[in-house]
């Protein structure tokens, strides 16, 4: 499991002070295993015949090894193909873009995703990918964008209000990051992570005042 750049180089367990880098760590950890159990993403483009394409047929293998984390058979298996004109699979880049994402190539991550969103423009799934390698690149602003246009296609979608929150969290705009921890405990009351986060800024607003 990687851990980006931006969330290394702090020691964790100091207290208040180690906060945002604890929850940082386990959004981290939560995201990666989203990928390792969960298949979240829409089922594949079908040929008229009915049929997987040949470029489906590679994304569904990578899917799998995405799973195994075994992302660099992923990237050796997609690249040759990922410039042909008939690939019009966006699972394919979707599988890419997490493959780069899981070895810290947020550059190429947000280059898979993108494409896949030519394919597939209204995918929830991949708005919020592209939302998360912005993310972990350090492109906040690019982030939040992707996150809110996840959110327009569905608004239930409270991986993508957590993820939302988090990001509004590192730019320290707290009243924004506690409306979406709020949304997230609505849709998923169990979510243990946004509890701890929404009482804790909720602890944060009341210092300042």
């Amino acid at each position: 499991m990687f851990i980006p750049t931006l969330m290394r180089g702090k020691t964790r367990g100091g207290g208040h002070r180690s906060f945002p880098y604890f929850f940082l760590f386990t959004f981290i950890l939560s995201f990666f295993l989203g990928f390792l159990f969960s298949s979240p993403f829409v089922d594949a483009q079908q040929t008229g015949k009915g049929e997987l394409s040949i470029f489906d047929r590679l994304a569904e293998e990578a899917t799998l090894l995405n799973k195994r984390g075994q992302a660099d058979k992923v990237i050796t298996l997609l690249e040759p193909y990922k410039k042909d004109k008939k690939n019009d699979s966006a699972l394919f880049f979707n599988e890419l873009g997490v493959a780069h994402r899981q070895k810290d190539n947020f550059r190429e991550a947000i280059g898979a995703y993108q494409e896949a969103l030519k394919r597939d423009p209204e995918n929830p799934v991949i708005k919020k990918n592209l939302g998360d390698a912005f993310f972990f690149n350090k492109e906040l602003p690019q982030a939040i964008d992707q996150y809110q246009k996840a959110l327009e296609s569905n608004p239930r979608f409270y991986q993508a209000h957590f993820s939302l929150g988090m990001a509004f969290y590192q730019q320290e705009k707290y009243r924004e990051a506690l409306e979406e921890f709020e949304v997230v405990l609505k849709l998923n009351p169990q979510n243990e992570q946004a509890k701890r986060l929404r009482d804790t800024i909720r602890s944060k607003l009341k210092e300042k005042k």
